[in-house]
């Protein structure tokens, strides 16, 4: 599930009274034990890339971005929340699994609704 939610809002420090207005893009995964799905190393594609962005030197000289293709599945996943490339990695083997458990789940409902 996604969706762009808007928030307006007087701050206390405004004295004119005006409205402040944001916006958030939301995307709602379900977590994913690593028990439950199954990747097979082989089936991945890693490569590494410099992150984008601020950051500094270290966004320069180090490749701290991570790229995942789950080959089977055609399924990419760009990572770079964080300054390291293990914890990059982390969240973006977390995030295919939970794109893979969903597919799974996908799956299953449309085989129970053909059988019932």
């Amino acid at each position: 599930e996604a969706g762009v939610h808007r928030v307006q809002r007087v701050p206390a420090t405004e004295t004119s009274g005006r409205v402040h207005t944001s916006t958030a893009t939301v995307a709602i995964m379900p977590e994913v034990d690593e028990v439950e799905v199954v990747i097979n190393p082989e089936d991945i594609e890693l490569s590494t890339a410099r992150s984008s962005g601020a950051g500094g030197q270290n966004v320069n000289k180090v490749e701290s971005a991570v790229d995942l293709i789950h080959k089977p599945t055609g399924i990419r996943i760009f990572c770079q929340q964080e300054r390291s490339q293990r914890n990059n990695r982390e969240i973006a083997m977390q995030l295919l699994r939970s794109k893979l458990y969903e597919i799974e789940l996908n799956k299953n409902k449309i085989n129970n609704y053909i059988t019932n």
